[in-house]
């Protein structure tokens, strides 16, 4: 991955892709969580987006 651009780490519920965050962010890496996750997306963003 390239250190110089932006990543939106997700997952379901905006948990387990903010420890990933947490991980990389030190590496240099420019990170943002997707607070809430997939699921809060699907529900306040786009509801085509398919909930688990």
């Amino acid at each position: 991955m390239d250190k110089n651009t932006p990543i939106i780490v997700m997952c379901h519920t905006g948990v387990r892709s903010a420890h990933v965050c947490q991980y990389l962010e030190p590496l240099g890496y420019d990170v943002t969580n997707l607070e809430g996750g997939i699921e809060a997306w699907s529900q306040l963003v786009d509801p085509s987006v398919p909930r688990y």
